[in-house]
């Protein structure tokens, strides 16, 4: 049974790293095109921008990517399909008021400061990455992964790249990067009601059809709308704080950068930034697959089982972060001079920066088993601690060494709490996320 559990668990993890690595490729790809296609100076305010867009889109969805997934996850599990439409409802609505206040911040951002020009269409860029992380999370809560991340993830970027150069007349355009930010904002959002119309209304239809049909007896029949409504509100606001700490902190560094370099230094520690992320790929990747697999195991009290996930999460990241750290060793510099020769002044960040990604790999599924297991404020308390800590690294470093200052303070702030939760979880779970679960199994697990 655990080996067939395994074996299909081993199929998916495939599955879900091959496409965060062609994504991972195409996200390159877009980095080379906007790279040839540009200016240095205008690559420089496109990487600004987009990494605006990126931060904010995760800080101000409120938390709710997270909740609807978890949520989605927990309540198909026990039949409550009253729960799963008025999750829904409520995450809908906080995620519109998201996308309002985004772009409130952008405008705001852009007439206070004398930004370039570029940080308008980062507003509608935001609201896009939002509604696509959104429905890929509802998705992924309905146990769909593939059909959540193909829109975003492998048609969005060679999509707009495509129409840019059919609008430009060829694959040698010269562009700027508010032309460019506005061809992306616009192709995703189109793609986002394409998502809506085709794939998430008739997925949410048939899943409600197909609980309602299995009629499972649900282990909490007590649980009332207004009380689940108000578990809502106090698990939004932790997963919020938790999620714009954590998966912010990267492209907030860019901007951070921008504010005390060059547009062209900027320029150099946007590309750095986006090669070294490659190594975060295959945790990223699998995370998408076994977060509700944590959330359900959970639910079920099924600890055994649940290691079980954690480990083959760390084993995977941890091998594929080791390869990838070797490849971008030897080679990351001229992957670097390929895209600009100007910007392998960037491959010691480079360097850094990966090695935060390789040390998240081997602590394995951290944060995301304490989100999905419902421990989101412990989370957040770990969270709040290293990275109001190394923020404040960060920004010192930053004003006084530049780029490479940024990268070291992305290091303190990446290894220190995901070394934090593992040690939380082996302690208050009984779970061993990291490469060390396997080895070290925890006692509550043998038990």
């Amino acid at each position: 049974m655990a080996a067939t559990s395994n074996r299909r668990l081993a199929g998916r993890g495939a599955i879900s790293i091959a496409i965060r690595f062609l994504s991972a490729g195409l996200g390159f790809a877009l980095v080379f095109a906007m790279a040839r296609w540009m200016p240095t100076d205008e690559f420089g305010h496109f990487g600004y921008a987009f990494s605006l867009a990126t931060a904010l889109s995760v800080m101000l969805d409120f938390g709710q990517c997270r909740l609807i997934l978890r949520s989605l996850s927990t309540y198909s599990e026990r039949g409550r399909t009253d729960l799963m439409s008025a999750v829904l409802r409520f995450s809908l609505m906080v995620s519109v008021v998201g996308i309002l206040a985004s772009v409130l911040v952008i405008l705001l951002w852009s007439s206070l400061s004398h930004a370039h020009p570029s940080i308008i269409p980062a507003a509608a860029l935001t609201a896009g990455m939002i509604l696509a992380d959104f429905q890929a999370n509802l998705l992924r809560g309905l146990g769909n992964l593939v059909r959540s991340l193909v829109p975003k993830e492998i048609v969005w970027r060679p999509l707009a790249m495509s129409l840019m150069a059919l609008a430009g007349g060829g694959l040698t355009l010269v562009t700027d990067a508010t032309t460019a930010l506005w061809f992306l904002a616009i192709t995703l959002l189109v793609l986002n009601a394409l998502q809506l119309l085709f794939i998430v209304r008739p997925r949410w239809r048939r899943a409600l059809a197909q609980i309602a049909a299995a009629e499972r007896a649900d282990t909490t029949p007590g649980e009332t709308l207004d009380a689940a409504k108000s578990m809502w509100r106090k698990s939004s606001v932790r997963l919020w704080l938790a999620t714009a700490m954590n998966a912010a902190i990267t492209p907030l560094s860019v901007v951070v950068v921008g504010q005390f370099i060059s547009p062209a230094e900027t320029g150099a520690f946007f590309a750095a930034v986006r090669v070294a992320t490659i190594i975060a790929f295959p945790l990223q990747g699998l995370n998408l697959l076994t977060a509700p697999m944590l959330a359900r195991n959970y639910a079920a009290n099924n600890l055994a089982q649940l290691q079980r996930v954690a480990s083959f999460t760390a084993i995977a990241s941890t091998a594929m972060a080791l390869l990838g750290a070797v490849i971008l060793g030897f080679f990351g510099a001229q992957l670097l001079d390929l895209l600009n020769p100007s910007f392998s002044t960037s491959a010691t960040a480079l360097l850094v920066i990966m090695a935060g990604f390789v040390i998240a790999a081997i602590c394995g599924s951290s944060g995301q088993l304490m989100n999905m297991t419902g421990h989101d404020r412990e989370f957040l308390k770990i969270l709040a601690t290293f990275n109001i800590v190394g923020f404040a690294v960060l920004l010192l470093l930053t004003r006084e060494f530049g780029a490479i200052g940024a990268a070291w303070g992305l290091l303190v702030v990446k290894a220190g709490w995901n070394i934090a939760v593992v040690i939380w979880a082996r302690r208050n779970l009984g779970i061993d996320p990291s490469i060390l679960g396997p080895i070290f199994v925890p006692k509550a697990v043998v038990k």
